[in-house]
């Protein structure tokens, strides 16, 4: 890996000599490493912005590869989820006549070179979801299944029959689940998940790792040893053993089936629900009424932003039902919490960037009102009590320089306003 560095570039192309690149390094050091080695090239001469711009490339394309030179041994179930772990992957997708794939950060990258045939295919699934599933597959062409296996980790498998045949998609599960705090989870949502009642929404698109989200929240809700906490959903979370109760259930992938199983556990009286998806109007209502009885329910959206996620709520009933629906959202919904991954400045990783809507009775009114281009405006107020929008957070991330100006302006809604305050961004050299 020593390659990928840049000062070794720089020896390799004959750009500095070592001399000069042992000098620049004394002044990294004296100035408490923080300074990127680049910028005190320029700064002594040795190079100019142009030549770093280049090296800079060449160093993000070698870690690229780098990244993926842990390669499978074979096709075999074992060595494939190893070399995917090994990676880093969050995801794995195989299928017929494709070559296996691998999710890292947020983006796909081939994890062997050969396309995977039918029998391998199969046998893979076989291997991991039990031989059992072949008769469920060809019955209902897909099952959804956990997976553990020692020594590799554990997560969810999903195989599904497509037009060129068989494949499987397997998600890692983290082995330790994450603090709020070190996920980007603000305060305001951990103080209301700790108060133990009303509605917290947790939004987001695919990808934003949903299950090591949700799997924190859950560790927090059961915080006190006389709470009753139950989990609907397929994929597993990897909640730690507490003093409280912790359940799992199976949710289902049908809308009907889902509204079925959360029937069932709200006839338990939990005093936490964490729902893994309120995608659908049975659902959710199921869900906004658990709260009005004085739960604590943390359920999960797909949803761009917190405007976006209020809308499509509402977006499942008829006009005529929408003032009672509004109401009480209105009274029970505490917190909107949006959560984005966003590649990392290497585009080696991720950085997460929110969005937070606080409900106080200023949003209260705007909910009872349906006038949900307001709440945009709210959270685009510097210093509101709202909450932040998710371009100041992605602003924040852009000036620290964890993230790139290209992937923050192709994400932000309000282009002009992010541009006029980057203006004199200087780009952080790495």
């Amino acid at each position: 890996m020593d390659d990928i560095r840049l000062g070794a570039i720089l020896l390799e192309g004959g750009v500095v000599d070592e001399a000069g690149l042992e000098r620049c390094l004394a002044v990294q050091t004296l100035t408490g490493s923080s300074r990127p080695i680049g910028q005190i090239l320029v700064e002594q001469g040795l190079l100019d912005e142009a030549t770093l711009k280049r090296l800079l490339e060449l160093q993000r394309e070698r870690v690229e590869t780098a990244r993926a030179q842990v390669v499978a041994t074979g096709l075999a179930c074992g060595a494939l989820l190893t070399a995917a772990a090994a990676n880093g992957a969050s995801e794995i997708v195989v299928g017929e006549a494709c070559p296996a794939r691998i999710r890292v950060g947020t983006g796909w990258r081939r994890l062997t070179d050969e396309q995977m045939s039918g029998p391998e295919v199969w046998d893979l699934v076989r291997d991991l979801m039990g031989s059992e599933v072949l008769e469920s597959l060809a019955e209902h062409h897909f099952v959804v299944r956990s997976w553990s296996l020692d020594g590799i980790g554990r997560g969810s498998a999903t195989a599904f029959r497509h037009f060129a045949g068989v494949a499987m998609r397997v998600t890692f599960a983290a082995a330790e689940v994450p603090a709020p705090e070190l996920l980007g989870v603000p305060a305001p949502v951990v103080d209301a998940v700790r108060g133990g009642k009303g509605l917290v929404l947790v939004v987001g698109e695919r990808g934003i790792g949903r299950a090591e989200l949700l799997a924190s929240m859950t560790q927090l809700a059961a915080g006190d040893p006389s709470t009753y906490v139950v989990v609907v959903g397929d994929e597993p979370l990897p909640v730690a053993p507490t003093a409280a109760m912790v359940e799992r259930r199976r949710y289902g992938l049908v809308p009907a089936q889902q509204a079925a199983a959360l029937r069932s556990v709200v006839r338990e009286d939990p005093d936490v629900l964490v729902i893994a998806d309120v995608g659908a109007a049975e659902t959710f209502e199921i869900a906004l009424r658990a709260a009005e009885g004085g739960r604590l329910v943390i359920a999960y959206i797909d949803a761009a932003n917190a405007t976006a996620a209020l809308a499509r709520v509402l977006n499942y009933y008829p006009v005529h039902d929408l003032p009672r629906v509004r109401s009480s959202l209105a009274a029970v919904l505490r917190t909107v919490f949006v959560r984005q991954l966003l590649p990392d400045v290497d585009h080696t990783g991720t950085a997460a960037a929110s969005e937070l809507l606080v409900v106080d009775e200023t949003v209260r009114e705007i909910v009872r009102r349906g006038e949900l281009s307001d709440i945009a405006m709210l959270l685009r107020a510097e210093g509101g009590r709202a909450g932040h929008s998710l371009d100041r957070s992605m602003l924040g991330l852009l000036q620290a320089g964890r993230v790139r100006m290209e992937d923050v302006f192709a994400r932000a809604e309000e282009k002009a306003w992010l541009l006029e305050r980057t203006r004199d961004l200087q780009p952080n050299p790495r």
